[in-house]
């Protein structure tokens, strides 16, 4: 099935939907331009402008509802190579609540679930026990492809599916446990071979396994009152047979006004197991990371972190001392090591007018690096300005300009549109009323 397939889908649904009374209608829709210069060779460019449309629309009766976000995009100026695009990253029918308990959603839904996140074309469901102490949520489907338009094919070459239970009976703690099993089938083609030490060329049909990941994941956390929290998740790669990640944190607010907090993560590269890129050696990255906030007054908070990173044969550092307030930030931020230097400096800022109806926003950095001890410093400048404004609650307009000269743009200069719509209507079409 594929997008153009798709759309009468949707308007199907829609109007089932809506011919129950007092159907409730809300969503955004959203309208936005993006256009920039591109040098393609020295002293030749292009101007692109790129058009995009998004619709999140709910249309709901009771218990009963209708999600579907779907965005569509084109090229007025340049060339990509392709034409107008629509994309579907949500379509799905829902039924909350049944028995006080359990949540329904069938059609394409995005999946947040533990170790399990992604989009499926399936069901996913959410059962709640013990006054809400106990959730228990399953899902599975056919893996979505990264174009998000028609239903992929092959389902058993291509599915997704896991689980996730999460519990809150010990007071103050979370715990978590979640499963994860997808399989992504990759196109075969034709391409030409060499038959033999001829080195004739033969057409030759190219075909894979399908790539594959199944995860499983623990994690937990403890709160104590709000002086104290701490963090722990641990995540296995099963087809590997290997640790995915291990990851733990602590946060302490010592006083009124000062919190400390600590970090340590232990990352290996997600590769589908069957894959190409699973071919290759891939080492783990270990990071532990410490910082500190102090609040001089709720709204002027100075904050600094610093980490240690470790690879194989190598270590790197980075750290950042920076200013918050309601109204902006300063930032001061550096790295060295195998990572490459870095040193930059930034600052942001944002002040409303006439009852936040107009809010400007500006930015400024700078950044001085090296990929390697033995390389040449070089520099970046960048330049940011923009406003939202937003006249009524309905509809608001945003506009920003970046401008960007470095070592390999002498100038770089980027523009955003963007108009949004909200929505909510309320109507009861089976009677003849229309809006209400």
């Amino acid at each position: 099935m594929n997008g153009s397939r798709l759309l009468p889908l949707v308007l199907l649904l829609a109007w089932c939907t809506a011919t129950a009374p007092a159907q409730l209608v809300t969503g955004r829709l959203s309208t936005a331009f993006y256009t920039w210069e591109q040098f393609d060779t020295v002293g030749t460019s292009q101007q692109y402008l790129r058009a995009y449309q998004t619709a999140q629309v709910t249309i709901a009766q009771g218990d009963v509802s209708l999600t579907t976000f779907l965005q569509g995009s084109a090229n007025f100026a340049g060339t990509f190579g392709e034409a107008g695009r629509v994309r579907f990253y949500n379509l799905y029918l829902s039924w909350a609540n049944i028995g006080k308990m359990v949540d329904l959603h069938l059609g394409r839904q995005g999946i947040f679930a533990g170790v399990g996140v992604g989009t499926i074309d399936g069901l996913s469901a959410k059962a709640r026990f013990l006054r809400n102490k106990v959730t228990v949520t399953g899902y599975g489907g056919a893996s979505v492809g990264p174009e998000f338009t028609g239903v992929r094919k092959n389902m058993h070459d291509n599915y997704f599916f896991g689980g996730q239970v999460v519990t809150s009976l010990v007071p103050g703690a979370r715990i978590g446990l979640s499963y994860l099993n997808r399989h992504e089938e990759r196109d075969p083609y034709w391409t030409l071979r060499a038959r033999d030490t001829s080195f004739s060329p033969v057409p030759y049909y190219v075909t894979f396994d399908s790539p594959a990941e199944e995860l499983g994941s623990a994690d937990a956390r403890y709160d104590y009152s709000d002086r104290f929290s701490v963090y722990g998740r641990y995540d296995h790669d099963f087809l590997n047979q290997r640790t995915s990640r291990a990851q733990g944190g602590a946060r302490v607010q010592v006083t009124s006004r000062l919190s400390v907090n600590a970090d340590y993560i232990h990352r290996v590269p997600r590769v589908f197991y069957n894959s190409i890129f699973s071919a290759f050696v891939t080492n783990s990255v270990d990071e532990l990371e410490g910082g500190a906030e102090y609040a001089f007054t709720p709204l002027l908070r100075l904050f600094g972190r610093m980490a240690w990173v470790s690879y194989t044969d190598e270590k790197s550092h980075r750290w950042t001392l920076g200013l918050n307030t309601n109204y902006g930030s300063v930032a001061y931020s550096g790295s060295d090591g195998y990572a490459g230097e870095l040193t930059s400096f930034s600052v942001q800022g944002s002040y409303p007018f006439f009852g936040r109806m107009v809010i400007p926003t500006a930015g400024i950095s700078y950044a001085s690096y090296r990929l390697s001890k033995e390389g040449t410093r070089d520099n970046a400048f960048a330049l940011l300005l923009g406003a939202a404004v937003r006249p009524v609650s309905a509809f608001s307009c945003d506009i920003q300009a970046q401008w960007l000269t470095n070592k390999l743009m002498q100038r770089d200069l980027r523009a955003q549109l963007r108009l949004n719509y909200w929505f909510s209507e309320r109507l009861s079409l089976i009677n003849g009323e229309g809006k209400q």
